[in-house]
Formats: structure tokens, C-alpha cells, sequence
């Protein structure tokens, strides 16, 4: 059996489709999920880092993990999201129990940096270029098998005054109208009856690309019986 890996993801659906591609990821480098995070080898929290109750639901989760590292019911903590993207230098120096930080960038390098956790002992700090392209990856659904989410793009071009998105996720980049339908075929073709559209700003993928998806959504509706929807008005 594999490494055993657990996780806790916190925020947004956005986030949460992050935390299901590095589970991914993951499963296919040969570690062994683990719903249960006692007993894991490693611990990922998947943070929020947007706004104060999330910065305390965060720390709140990572302190517990770190407790549980403490009597030896886990092994390595990894933090990795929104929080550990803000926060990249103060996670690690004020809070000894995390032994490594990945930041929104680097979620592709998550089965190395959990080889260099488990295999060196090492403290690991990843950080890469939160303006690359959207990331394709296969997911490890942790929704109801009913339902699950289809983020279509990343990051945003706004940089409102009172927002740190942009700095958190990058510039916008919409994902390939193929690639977005394409997954939600293959979403559906798993059983999965709604599809739950996310991004950041949907209004500038609604511009360039939605209409497009809405008449191949149409066309999944009647082949499939799945339905797409957005958790906001576009």
C-alpha cells in the first residue's frame, strides 16, 4: 500500500476543485487516500486565505493538525491554497508544526513535493507562477455523487481596491471552451447529474466563450439528462 495521504480543504468551490485535482494527482503517483486524516502520512490543508474568518478557520484546522502531528497520530502537514499564497514566508517561521508550504501555482507540483516531504524529511517551499495557464487535470470528486463543479476559469484582471484575488490566483486565463466540455462530458458520462459552473470573473468567459458552452451544455442536457447551472447570475 502506498503512502497514505489525508486532506482538509477549506473556501471556495473554486478551491475545493484544486483540492480534488491534487487528490488526483496523488492517487495516480500511487499514494493512498484516506478520508479519515488520522493515521495519514500526510496532511494537506487546502486553505482559504480571502478574508478574516477564513484566515482563522485556516490556522484554526492547521493548529489541529499540528496537535495531531504532535502525538504522533499524523506524520508531515503540508498547507497549501490561498492562505500559504498570501502568507508564504510567516506560515513556515510562525508555525513550526508545518513542514511545507504550496502555493496556487504549483498545485501540478504537488506529488513532488510530497516525495520530498515523506522521502527527505525536508521543509519544502513551492511557489510558482500564479499567471500560467489554467491547469488541466483529472479529479477525485468530493462532492455527492449528484452534483459537482466545473471551474472554467482562473484568476481575475480587476484588482478591485478592496480585493486580493488577483494576487491570490493571477491574472484571468480562461480555460479552452474543448476542455471545459470535455470534462463536463465526462462528468456526466460518471453519473454526475448537475454541473456547477465556477470562476472568479465567469462575465469575461461569458463574453468570449460562454455562449458557445451553453449551446454544447444544451446538447449534453439532451444526450445525457445533466444539467448545467452557475452558483451566481453571469
Amino acid at each position: 500500500m502506498g503512502k497514505r495521504v489525508g486532506m482538509i480543504s477549506l473556501g471556495c468551490a473554486k478551491n475545493q476543485v484544486n483540492a480534488e485535482q491534487m487528490l488526483y494527482r496523488l492517487q495516480q503517483a500511487g499514494y493512498t487516500l484516506q478520508e479519515d486524516v488520522d493515521g495519514a502520512d500526510l496532511v494537506i490543508v487546502n486553505t482559504c486565505g480571502f478574508i478574516d474568518s477564513a484566515k482563522s478557520e485556516a490556522i484554526d484546522n492547521i493548529l489541529a493538525m499540528g496537535a495531531l502531528k504532535q502525538e504522533g497520530r499524523i506524520g508531515r502537514l503540508l498547507v497549501t491554497g490561498c492562505l500559504s499564497q498570501r502568507y508564504q514566508d510567516e506560515i513556515l517561521q510562525e508555525m513550526p508544526e508545518v513542514d511545507g508550504v504550496l502555493g496556487t501555482g504549483s498545485y501540478d507540483d504537488i506529488v513532488s513535493v510530497a516525495d520530498r516531504l515523506l522521502n527527505g524529511g525536508e521543509t519544502v517551499s513551492e511557489f510558482g507562477d500564479i499567471d500560467a495557464p489554467a491547469d488541466e487535470a483529472g479529479r477525485v470528486l468530493t462532492t455527492p455523487q449528484h452534483y459537482a463543479y466545473i471551474k472554467i476559469a482562473e484568476g481575475c484582471n480587476n484588482f478591485c481596491a478592496f480585493c486580493i484575488i488577483p494576487h491570490l490566483r493571477g491574472r484571468y486565463r480562461s480555460r479552452a471552451v474543448e476542455d471545459i466540455l470535455q470534462e463536463a462530458r465526462g462528468l456526466a458520462e460518471s453519473g454526475v447529474k448537475e454541473l456547477i459552473v465556477v470562476a472568479t470573473a465567469r462575465t469575461c468567459t461569458a463574453r468570449r466563450a460562454f455562449p458557445s458552452c451553453c449551446t454544447s451544455c444544451a446538447a449534453l442536457r439532451a444526450s445525457t439528462g445533466s444539467a448545467c447551472t452557475t452558483s451566481t447570475p453571469i
